[in-house]
């Protein structure tokens, strides 16, 4: 009995053979039988994406998670050994194909969203300041004892790495400051305190997740969210632990999409020699780090040296190897701080 999983998969493999005949016949300029160029049973599923490899091209089709589906698709192509990169997507085209321009192998980005493939080319990241109406509550985030985070136009209070407090805008477009953890947590503290935020309950916020967001502390669902970030707030606060002088965070080339999600997180800094860097940092696992630390350097230094920091669990040789296709030169950077 099939599922709806096994109908979805079966569904994007089709997809897929459709996909690259129609590309393999306009390289060929005549006419091919599907089951010549691509046959549905060659076509795997990894992660969120369906793959197929042809006379040295990986062709892969993402399926979710679209914006973060280039390094997936590069380590699995770089497994089966192909020289070339095919990526087909609905969503993030013109992102995908600016990150893949850092990479030193041969990769393009098709658009399909309309189901006609198009080649795409790299976008540029349109900046977002932050405006004067929210800037307006820059003092009252402080005064409360978080840390002030901007992020793509977006006003934030952070303690120790999370998120605690946001400036948002209502139904008329008014600036106004929300408390809590994430969107649904925002949503309760105002039913329970109202629409109007006060410094004394910030404050309280901010002592209670402090409390929690320590080394050593028993696990909680504030312990264990952004970790990556916490990560970063401890080695700002000690950046000799990766061979720099200061160390302060910078936003990330793109927005979360949510707190809930792990997504790496960046610094620049200055490092013991004097030479400028860009850190990343990310907990677990991450085949998209690699590309999404190439896209952050570009954005804060390009010419920055590029570190990444994890626990050394994270750093798989996988991983390892595909920063070396970079164009420019990466390293890895082992770091325990939250397992001891």
């Amino acid at each position: 009995m099939s599922t709806s999983g096994d109908d979805g998969s079966r569904i994007d493999r089709v997809r897929l053979c459709a996909l690259v005949s129609s590309q393999l016949n306009g390289l060929n300029q005549k006419p091919v039988e599907l089951d010549s160029p691509v046959q549905f049973d060659s076509t795997v599923e990894f992660g969120s994406a369906v793959g197929v490899i042809r006379d040295g091209t990986a062709w892969v089709l993402l399926t979710d998670r679209h914006d973060r589906g280039l390094g997936p698709a590069l380590l699995w192509a770089t497994h089966h050994l192909a020289s070339a990169l095919r990526v087909f997507t609905d969503e993030y085209a013109d992102d995908l194909a600016r990150r893949a321009s850092f990479f030193n192998f041969d990769i393009k980005i098709y658009d399909v969203s309309s189901n006609t493939p198009v080649l795409t080319a790299p976008n540029t990241v349109e900046i977002r300041e932050i405006s004067f109406a929210d800037e307006l509550f820059a003092d009252f985030i402080t005064t409360a004892g978080a840390d002030l985070t901007r992020e793509h136009g977006v006003l934030a209070g952070e303690v120790c790495g999370l998120e605690v407090c946001r400036v948002v805008h209502d139904e008329l477009g008014e600036s106004r400051l929300e408390i809590g953890v994430g969107a649904h947590d925002r949503q309760i503290f105002q039913l329970l305190h109202g629409r109007t935020a006060s410094i004394e309950s910030l404050r309280k916020v901010v002592h209670e997740v402090a409390s929690k967001r320590v080394v050593n502390a028993n696990p909680h669902p504030l312990n264990q969210l952004g970790r990556e970030r916490l990560l970063r707030h401890l080695l700002c606060a000690s950046p000799e632990l990766i061979d720099a002088v200061s160390l302060e965070p910078v936003p990330p080339p793109s927005p979360r999409a949510n707190l809930r999600d792990p997504v790496p997180c960046c610094a620049r800094g200055i490092s013991s020699n004097g030479d400028v860097l860009v850190a990343i940092f990310s907990i677990g696992v991450d085949p998209d780090v690699v590309t999404f630390g190439a896209d952050a350097r570009q954005q804060i230094n390009p010419t920055a040296d590029l570190i990444f920091v994890s626990p050394p669990r994270d750093a798989v040789p996988p991983i390892v190897q595909l920063a070396k296709l970079l164009y420019r030169p990466s390293r890895f950077c082992d770091v325990n701080l939250l397992d001891v």
